[in-house]
């Protein structure tokens, strides 16, 4: 992301360049007089004046702006300034043609003071715009600023709910395949010990380290799943029978980091692992109309969804993230007709 400073518009060329270009426009528009010296000499004069008074505007606005002046009061002082320092530029404008001896009223500085007075108006008027075109530059950084903090903000809230979410994971799931690892020791099977261990090792390894964006493929995401499943497959056996399923236009699409995992530990977790009879998972992922559609199906007995209730904390983190990520998608999660338990979440289909 760049920072507003790498944003900030140049400000000495464009400074420089826009009063180079108000004292050739006038100095331009002084050539079909006959006498057209002196009147360069007075807009010459004039530029320069009103160049330097310029940082005078600089200084009075970065004052106005850091006493928080209110918007009528800040565009009244703006003018006052501009008007006075106008004045002061074409005076010196016309001191300057009055020095350099072509003055009509010669060493009148009285009749020079007066010409400079009257036309104040045009040194006035670019003042007046430079304060305008500096006020509003600097309250578009300002305003793009508070949108990178909140940005930040809002990326550091993304970490922060994606640690806390590997942290839950983590520990009841490392309990359990540890135990479960020690069961298998005792039984005299190393073999599956062995296989348990080293998957738990992918498992973590995927799980801790942190996404580059946030965002992960569906591909990604299954792989992680099918890591978590196969350790569970150890540890419960034939209790579960699990399948996921994807179609291709789905395996590219981005999904948040984790997402899914809350939605599969609480179906093995609080719906097969309780059971003793055979519990049956499936993970489906198809794109429908620039949609995908994924749904975990988990085949519950309606004995155990007074158990199920205690998994609501995963559900609301799932509905949390993508309330907080998408601004169009459906996520349910409810008994379905056979007896079992379904989540269903439909996001736009995103490709990176």
């Amino acid at each position: 992301m760049s920072s507003v400073e790498d944003e900030r518009p140049p400000f000495w060329p464009i400074q420089v360049a826009g009063w180079v270009a108000y004292g050739l426009v006038s100095t331009l528009g002084a050539l079909p007089y006959r006498r057209a010296y002196p009147v360069v000499l007075y807009f010459t004069g004039t530029t320069i004046a009103a160049f330097l008074a310029s940082f005078v505007m600089w200084l009075l606005c970065r004052c106005l702006m850091a006493r928080r002046w209110s918007w009528s009061g800040a565009v009244a002082a703006i003018l006052a300034c501009s008007y006075a320092l106008g004045v002061i530029s074409s005076m010196c404008g016309a001191s300057l043609e009055l020095l350099a001896g072509h003055s009509a009223v010669a060493r009148d500085w009285r009749a020079a003071a007066i010409a400079g007075l009257a036309n104040a108006f045009s040194p006035a008027i670019m003042l007046v715009a430079w304060g305008a075109f500096y006020w509003s530059t600097q309250h578009w950084q300002e305003v793009r600023l508070r949108e990178q903090q909140l940005m930040l903000a809002k990326s550091s809230a993304r970490d922060a709910e994606l640690k806390a979410l590997r942290y839950q994971i983590t520990p009841h799931f490392l309990f359990n395949t540890l135990n479960g690892i020690s069961t298998l020791v005792g039984e005299g099977d190393t073999r599956s010990a062995r296989r348990m261990i080293a998957l738990l090792a992918n498992f973590l390894r995927s799980t801790l380290e942190p996404a580059a964006q946030g965002d992960v493929r569906v591909a990604d995401e299954l792989t992680q799943v099918r890591q978590y499943l196969e350790i569970e497959q150890v540890r419960l056996g034939r209790r579960m029978v699990a399948s996921i399923s994807c179609d291709d236009a789905s395996k590219d699409a981005l999904v948040p980091h984790l997402l899914l995992q809350p939605l599969i530990e609480n179906a093995v977790r609080h719906g097969i692992a309780p059971s003793m009879q055979e519990g049956r998972l499936s993970l489906e992922v198809r794109s429908l109309h620039g949609n995908v559609i994924i749904s975990v199906y988990n085949s519950l007995h309606a004995q155990q969804h007074a158990i199920r209730e205690s998994a609501g904390l995963g559900l609301a983190m799932t509905r949390a993230r993508l309330s907080a990520r998408y601004r169009d998608f459906h996520f349910a999660a409810s008994a379905d007709a056979p007896g079992g338990w379904l989540a269903v979440i439909q996001i736009p289909l995103v490709t990176g």
